[in-house]
């Protein structure tokens, strides 16, 4: 009888759960630890690999760049994310619905695309470089630490207006008309009130920027030049020992992940010392401005989006656009581009659909019974799932692509060159946007309603799937949509994972921008675009709620 209570269905789904944790995270990401600690003939135990890492100087300065590069986007990311939440939340300005909306969009637009556009832009060979040139200006070029640092800030400064927006809605107003009740000015109201409260919200969305930057492949391989970062660099080593020894590769990736792991305890146990309660009976009241100041703030809003958007209207411009290799003659209308990439080699745009709907629709269930799990099962095992779920959002795409290829290259299951090993690679990383969404939504939902069928005499997870499913399913396909849009811009696993026929779109991208052809990447880019834009408008119109209230 005992035997028969253990094995009901959701403990049966909980341990299904964790098998698929070990096997796709933590049973690869061993392998990669491993082989870090062994010799180049992988069979002694050395910490040579690590010792190479720390005292070579090419590798010392793939650390440092990586660690500069990261830092820097993070304060900038700061800089502007929080001034751009706080006027768009705090005050009356135009437009502001659409401003937050426009303000989002940059987290799902794929970064190495914006990296494309500002090489079209500001390279050495750019449209605007010539047009500043041509007055006599000479600018210098976009490649080199300050491009990356420029791209990231742009495309990641929203998770930090995401994070301080939602903040700022949380502080109850009268706490703030008790500070100034008491005499306190405007500025000490903000001092000592409502930056206290936003200042975790500031350091976890710092945390997040630095995470996407450190982890990023494709940005510093396009915009670069010579500074090489640690991601780029495991995955140069991997392919280069590829039937070999993967040990430089492995302790590389290791480090990586170090730096994430490390960085996410510590904002962890900073933030947990510095939260403050809230009750949020009262929202904060959205005040008006000045004329001067409501423009003035208005204007820098839409400043930061125009420059955060442009490069990827550069590039839809650029997809039809006569082009001969790296030359682009704007202002020549040519469709050439999106016919070649959309009828002489559809086979990329195919695959990036297939495996995308194939892995979003495996993640979509999986996050639902996780959520479930997670949310009404509670307790330690609840809470032990939970944390584990997070794990894939900290492990950089390249490791992950690494760690998957090269712990199931061969035995009984040989994955790596197939179309499974790619979609495993999306699932598992993208899966948690899936249990995030789901899970906020079912903590809305009454337990009540479905204890009610069970009393009634309708088993559990029947009970769950006639009336907790129907209730999430809003979460459910925004959370399906999320992972859609960001398995299709996905690169930095998959240009570990793929092989030949397995091309996808981002691959394509990639490849075409590292040749110099800017016209069929411009085109494969277009393509992607819309291809992530349309899903989120039908979720605005759907659902009346955008990327924001997802994420």
């Amino acid at each position: 009888m005992r035997v028969k209570t253990l094995l009901t269905s959701w403990n049966a789904i909980f341990l299904a759960a964790l098998a698929v944790l070990f096997l796709l995270v933590v049973y690869p990401m061993s392998t990669v630890f491993k082989a870090s600690l062994l010799d180049a003939a992988g069979s002694n135990f050395t910490l040579e690999n690590y010792t190479t890492v720390f005292t070579t100087p090419f590798y010392r300065n793939c650390l440092v760049n990586s660690l500069f590069v990261s830092a820097a986007a993070t304060f900038f990311s700061v800089l502007i994310g929080v001034p751009f939440a706080f006027f768009t939340t705090r005050f009356k300005l135009p437009f502001a619905d659409l401003l937050r909306t426009l303000g989002t969009l940059p987290l799902i637009l794929p970064t190495f695309i914006g990296a494309e556009a500002w090489l079209l832009m500001l390279g050495r060979s750019g449209f605007v470089t010539r047009f500043i040139e041509d007055m006599g200006v000479r600018l210098p070029s976009v490649m080199g630490r300050h491009g990356i640092v420029l791209v990231f800030t742009l495309q990641f400064f929203p998770f930090v207006f995401l994070m301080v927006s939602a903040a700022i809605n949380s502080v109850d107003r009268s706490l703030e008309e008790s500070a100034r009740n008491l005499g306190a000015t405007p500025f000490r109201v903000f001092r000592t009130v409502t930056l206290p409260v936003v200042t975790p919200s500031i350091a976890a969305g710092g945390l997040i920027v630095f995470c996407m930057s450190i982890e990023n492949f494709g940005v510093p391989t396009i915009i670069g030049g010579n500074v090489k970062v640690l991601a780029e660099q495991a995955y140069s080593e991997f392919i280069s020992e590829m039937g070999g020894n993967p040990g430089m590769a492995g302790s590389l990736s290791s480090v990586l992940v170090a730096i994430t792991l490390v960085l996410t305890v510590l904002q962890k146990f900073w933030v947990e010392r510095k939260s403050y309660a809230m009750s949020a009976l009262r929202p904060p009241e959205i005040l008006g401005l000045p004329p001067v100041a409501t423009w003035a703030a208005f204007g820098y809003c839409a400043l930061v989006v125009f420059l955060a958007l442009a490069p990827f209207l550069v590039v839809l411009v650029a997809a039809v656009t006569k082009t001969s290799g790296p030359v682009m003659y704007y202002g020549q209308f040519s469709l050439q581009n999106l016919k070649a990439a959309i009828a002489v080699a559809p086979r990329p745009i195919v695959n990036s659909f297939f495996l995308s709907t194939t892995a979003t629709l495996t993640g979509m269930v999986f996050g639902m019974l996780v959520s479930y799990l997670i949310v009404r099962k509670r307790g330690f095992s609840a809470y032990a799932l939970d944390l584990a779920m997070m794990l894939p959002l900290v492990i950089a795409g390249s490791v992950m692509g690494i760690a998957l290829a090269a712990t199931y290259n061969s035995g009984p299951f040989p994955l790596t060159g197939t179309w499974m090993i790619l979609a495993l690679a999306y699932f598992i990383r993208k899966t948690p946007f899936s249990v995030k969404t789901t899970s906020a939504l079912l903590q809305q939902i009454d337990a009540s309603v479905e204890e009610a069928s069970i009393n009634l005499g309708v088993p559990p997870l029947r009970s769950f799937l006639k009336v907790v499913m129907p209730a999430m399913l809003p979460g459910i396909l925004a959370g399906g949509i999320i992972m859609w849009v960001t398995i299709l811009a996905e690169l930095s696993s998959t240009i570990v994972l793929y092989y030949g026929p397995w091309s996808t779109m981002t691959v394509q991208i990639f490849q075409y921008i590292g040749s110099g052809d800017f016209g069929p990447a411009s085109a494969y880019g277009a393509l992607l675009i819309v291809s992530v834009l349309l899903p989120l408008f039908l979720l605005n119109k759907i659902f009346g709620k955008g990327l924001a209230p997802s994420l």
